[in-house]
């Protein structure tokens, strides 16, 4: 019983928290960010939180690579192989990128289509994770810095 009632305590808290952030994102920037298929307001603001002012990044590969989800590179004698993902960066902004991709992957037709087909070329889930993070970067910096509204046509 008491272990019911910290878990009640618990989804109070988180409530109210998830309640507090739905009435400060309107206030910034990355309140675009919800008008995607499955971003809502606790994923717009974990990427918000990771990034600060979107003013400091120059382009979306350079928040990718900051999130330390670019591959290795093993080169030597003028061969080249591509390693696992570096995991060099922001633990936080690598989060928020996979769920930013998982909310597109749940809700959006296009993102699912394109897991699909890199399932059926044989890749595994991390390198689709991965893919689909980096594909939803793109979209929610260039939403953010032009402070456009999510637009099927646009992304697909």
């Amino acid at each position: 019983a008491a272990d019911l009632a910290l878990l009640a305590d618990l989804e109070d808290q988180i409530a109210a928290a998830e309640t507090r952030i739905a009435t400060l994102l309107p206030d910034t920037a990355y309140r675009v960010l919800t008008t995607a298929p499955g971003w809502g307001t606790v994923r717009a603001a974990g990427y918000a939180a990771a990034l600060g002012p979107i003013a400091r990044w120059d382009s979306a590969a350079k928040i990718y690579r900051a999130a330390g989800l670019t591959p290795i590179v093993y080169a030597s004698a003028g061969k080249r192989r591509d390693g696992g993902i570096s995991r060099e960066g922001s633990v936080h902004l690598r989060r928020a990128l996979i769920d930013l991709g998982i909310g597109l992957w749940q809700k959006d037709p296009a993102a699912r289509h394109y897991a699909h087909t890199l399932r059926e070329r044989g890749k595994p889930g991390g390198i689709i994770a991965c893919a689909l993070a980096r594909r939803a970067n793109k979209i929610a910096y260039a939403m953010v810095r032009d402070q456009a509204e999510f637009t099927p046509t646009r992304w697909s």
